[in-house]
């Protein structure tokens, strides 16, 4: 069996909803903080398989509603990765494991040839961090057009370079290369 978590109910609760207000407003909804904490537990215990994030990034003035008026939904998808190698950096999980839930699970869950490992033949998707590099995520510094992020002033330990296909497409400082990616979900031929 496959066990999924986001990265919203691994590192967010219902303590946060205070502060968040509507932009902590998600499905499905956060919960205690005991039943995080225990969501934690399965992670590091390799109970969960991967870490999955969907990305909604639903605008301030879209967020900044009634309960019953704001979307669902909060930007993830850049700052997953950059959570979970923060918490290797501090030691609560190792940086195997996060390589596991983010890249090899994945890619034998949803039979992802030469993906999520690094092995010749493989391709040379890769990326490049230094785990002294920690550093308050600001939601106005990411790259999603809603500028705000349920994490912001968390600790995280951001790429400083990625590469698909042994391809350079994110470098710190310069910027997004030319997308180089390919929709996984169509059928390969043979020798694709």
């Amino acid at each position: 069996m496959t066990c999924e978590v986001t990265p919203h109910h691994l590192f967010l609760s219902r303590a946060d909803l205070p502060e968040l207000g509507t932009f902590g407003r998600m499905n499905p909804p956060l919960r205690r903080e005991g039943r995080r904490r225990k969501v934690y537990e399965r992670v590091a215990d390799g109970t969960v398989d991967m870490i999955a994030t969907d990305h909604a990034p639903h605008t301030r003035e879209e967020k900044d509603a009634s309960i019953w008026d704001a979307p669902s939904g909060v930007p993830g998808v850049e700052t997953a990765l950059p959570l979970l190698l923060n918490e290797a950096r501090e030691g609560r999980l190792s940086y195997e494991r996060v390589r596991d839930l983010t890249a090899r699970n994945p890619a034998a869950v949803f039979d992802i040839p030469d993906k999520g490992t690094i092995a010749e033949g493989n391709d040379a998707d890769v990326v490049l961090f230094d785990p002294e590099d920690a550093r308050p995520i600001s939601g106005d510094a990411l790259h999603s057009k809603c500028e705000w992020t349920p994490f912001e002033g968390r600790k995280a330990v951001f790429p400083e370079m990625t590469t698909v296909r042994g391809t350079v497409v994110y470098e710190d400082g310069v910027g997004f290369g030319h997308p180089v990616g390919e929709n996984v979900r169509e059928a390969r031929g043979p020798g694709q």
